[in-house]
């Protein structure tokens, strides 16, 4: 049991890696024509028939199904009812991440009627920032600050990075301008939540030697 928790406290500095790295080399490989930070959104590069539909999608369903072990994993490490109810909603943000690779954009031209893929990018760009702040206060009620207060921190940055892009649309603009930023942004908060978890329960309790490292 204790290599089985370790090897899942090791899946949640995994998935960001795989997921963020997925995402971040896509940018680089789109074409313009499928892609750019100004015009588009992130999803474009995993729509049907984009050159950056396997990488995309691919990342983020399998960062996503390497993340579920250490969901597990620190569900074993909750000690009240609001940590345990963060993690539940951690849970639903990495299922959702899965769904938005699974019911990528345009996925009605293969399967479905009916497209899911906004349901699936809202249960992680709003659940995600709950599962912080619920987890958060876990931590502070539990007396634990170093998890407590960047867990809240950070579910700030995901309304935030939203509130700014919205105040820096005009009354005419599109509302594409600009809207992979906000959603990387926020992307890369909950990926750097969650690596700030796996490497805090690696250090505590899976791999004592990790922090001297």
């Amino acid at each position: 049991m204790t290599e089985t928790k370790r090897i899942a406290t090791y899946c949640g500095i995994a998935a960001p890696v795989v997921t963020l790295g997925a995402i971040l080399l896509a940018t680089f490989v789109a074409p313009p024509e499928t892609f750019t930070w100004r015009t588009r959104a992130l999803s474009d590069m995993g729509r049907y028939g984009a050159p950056t539909f396997p990488l995309f999608n691919g990342g983020l369903i399998v960062g996503g199904l390497i993340g579920f072990p250490f969901a597990w994993r620190l569900w074993t490490a909750s000690r009240n009812r609001l940590e345990r109810a963060g993690i539940v909603l951690l849970a639903v943000t990495v299922l959702g991440q899965i769904g938005v690779g699974i019911f990528f954009l345009e996925h009605t031209a293969i399967y479905l009627d009916r497209s899911f893929h906004a349901v699936a990018a809202l249960s992680v760009f709003g659940v995600a920032p709950f599962a912080g702040w619920v987890y958060g206060a876990g931590a502070a009620l539990a007396g634990d600050r170093r998890l407590a207060v960047p867990s809240i921190l950070i579910g700030l940055v995901h309304p935030l990075a939203w509130a700014v892009w919205i105040g820096s649309l005009d009354g005419g603009a599109d509302t594409d301008t600009w809207f992979a930023v906000p959603e990387f942004i926020a992307a890369v908060a909950f990926g750097g939540w969650v690596l700030l978890l796996a490497v805090t329960i690696a250090s505590r309790h899976d791999d004592p030697g990790w922090s001297a490292r």
